[in-house]
């Protein structure tokens, strides 16, 4: 299962390594450009009125327009390109930039921009798998309009996740200028006292990640308090427990930060949280994850 959609036109199979983009793309040549990632299972493009809401946001934000009629039709034959496949679970990544422009920085008077949308498998271990983190001196901005958009910019996240991996952790915990705890380079966090989760403000150079939305607005039913709070290192490591959470990976259990172990158990609360989330999600999407 490979496809892609440029622009409204669609490629399957290796036809996709052979599209082209113009050379004059912003999204390539200045990373001016959003995007957007998200898992569909069974054929549902699973919370896709939350990431359209959010990629219109971000669009009006950076005055980056955007053919509804293309999106919508790209992520309905994606969608049903994905259900007749084997396996059908997949991502689906929408790619937005503000297309061709003359040299320099300020973008042309009437953009044409580049949409383009991609189909790849679900990997099966991507999900709720633990994870250790390690602190990056990396710190997030956040005064930057980059901190609160998908920005097509991730070389600090690249980096970050880089330095990461060579330290033998899975990811990287970034701070913010003023050293509070913002994110991981690909997810937001949560740090677990007792049955209250407390998760960084977007005030924090927080992305308003779609997972965390969804958490923040069903841990009550759950039977969590769930509270946005400023968050400093020591502070996490003095916490019952640290998950990470994105649209794709869903709920990650922390198991160490900096060396630093965390407890687990079969049925503790983060265990709790994620097989309440498998659920949630089976019903919604009639797949077991």
């Amino acid at each position: 299962m490979k496809a892609a959609i440029l622009n409204g036109s669609l490629y399957q199979g290796d036809a996709c390594d052979r599209l082209t983009i113009s050379a004059a793309d912003r999204g390539f040549l200045l990373g001016d450009g959003l995007f957007e990632t998200l898992p569909i299972l069974n054929g549902h493009p699973l919370w896709w009125t939350e990431h359209r809401q959010r990629l219109n946001e971000s669009a009006q934000l950076l005055d980056l327009p955007i053919d509804e009629k293309v999106l919508e039709d790209s992520v309905s034959q994606l969608c049903a390109l994905s259900f007749q496949s084997e396996p059908s679970n997949a991502i689906l990544r929408i790619a937005l930039s503000r297309g061709a422009g003359g040299r320099g920085l300020l973008p042309p008077a009437n953009p044409s921009p580049t949409l383009l949308a991609t189909l790849t498998p679900l990997p099966q271990n991507l999900a709720f798998e633990d994870m250790k983190l390690a602190s990056s001196s990396i710190r997030r901005n956040e005064y930057s309009i980059t901190a609160r958009i998908k920005s097509s910019n991730y070389l600090d996240n690249i980096q970050a996740a880089r330095k990461a991996e060579a330290a033998g952790a899975d990811d990287a915990l970034l701070r913010n200028t003023s050293g509070s705890i913002a994110s991981t380079t690909i997810g937001n966090i949560f740090a677990l006292f007792g049955k209250c989760l407390i998760t960084p403000p977007l005030a924090d150079g927080v992305l308003a990640g779609v997972m965390r939305g969804q958490l923040l607005s069903l841990a009550p039913q759950w039977g969590f308090e769930a509270v946005e709070a400023s968050l400093a290192p020591e502070d996490a490591k003095k916490a019952d427990g640290l998950f990470m959470t994105n649209s794709l990976r869903f709920i990650r259990r922390v198991t160490a930060l900096d060396g630093h172990a965390f407890p687990s158990a079969t049925n503790d609360p983060i265990a709790q949280l994620q097989s309440t989330l498998r659920a949630h999600i089976a019903t919604l999407t009639g797949a077991a994850l």
